[in-house]
């Protein structure tokens, strides 16, 4: 009797762990990521310093668009503005700006200067959100690597540069590169970085929504508006701190 017992015991024990392990289950992805590149003139250290407040204006990458004029990147580059105002900058009106630069046939910095009053010209040379980040390997609760041949896990991320020139007698400000990396350090509360598996049959869900598994299948195209704008404001800051340094 005894050793039925224990035989019913062990098959009981046996079914729960077949069971356990045939479930669905969330694991997290993890990137390794990009640096940053900032590069700061001394020349722009200066002017800061004899300058609290300078005049600014953003030139965006389509400059013959006045600032009301529709375009997909506007929220980035009101964020962008507002960071610049919060530091202190007397924020100048970029279509008003374009209208200038674009009736002149020829200009140079330092009448640019007279007939914009703007000190600074934060150019935005490139921003771009389709950075993509590939793994075939995911991480358990536990921190165990699966690695997999059939499955890859793609995330996007995204890169923003600028440049900042001093309009008088046209002088070189600084190159600064900011780089949004997904998933870079493993992070179980984002939808983003988690992904499904089973462990018997040994398969992965690259694209299965895990916050919500009841949803159909759903592929992360482009970085979040929100988390977009976040990203570039954090950048600016930066930026900003670096150049009253």
């Amino acid at each position: 009797m005894k050793n039925k017992f224990l035989l019913f015991v062990s098959m009981s024990i046996t079914i729960i762990i077949s069971i356990t392990s045939c479930g669905l289950k969330t694991g997290y992805l993890k990137y390794e990521g990009k640096g940053n590149e900032i590069i700061v003139s001394e020349r722009i250290k200066e002017f800061m310093k004899e300058n609290e407040s300078p005049s600014i204006v953003l030139k965006v990458p389509k400059t013959e668009q006045k600032s009301t004029e529709s375009d997909l990147n506007n929220y980035i580059y009101s964020a962008i503005e507002k960071e610049l105002a919060l530091a202190g900058f007397n924020v100048k009106d970029r279509g008003l700006y374009n209208e200038i630069v674009g009736k002149a046939d020829a200009i140079d910095y330092n009448e640019l200067k007279k007939l914009t009053k703007t000190d600074l010209i934060l150019e935005l040379v490139n921003i771009d959100r389709e950075i993509k980040y590939v793994t075939n390997v995911l991480y358990t609760k536990d921190g165990e690597e699966r690695y997999y041949e059939d499955y890859h896990f793609d995330r996007y991320g995204a890169v923003i540069e600028f440049k900042i020139t001093i309009i008088e007698n046209n002088q070189y400000g600084g190159s600064y590169t900011f780089n949004y990396n997904p998933c870079e350090n493993i992070n179980k509360d984002k939808c983003i970085c988690q992904v499904g598996y089973k462990k018997l049959p040994n398969k992965a869900y690259p694209h299965l929504n895990m916050c919500n598994v009841d949803n159909e299948i759903e592929k992360y195209d482009l970085v979040e508006r929100n988390v977009l704008e976040e990203f570039v404001r954090d950048g600016v800051k930066k930026m900003i701190a670096e150049i009253k340094k």
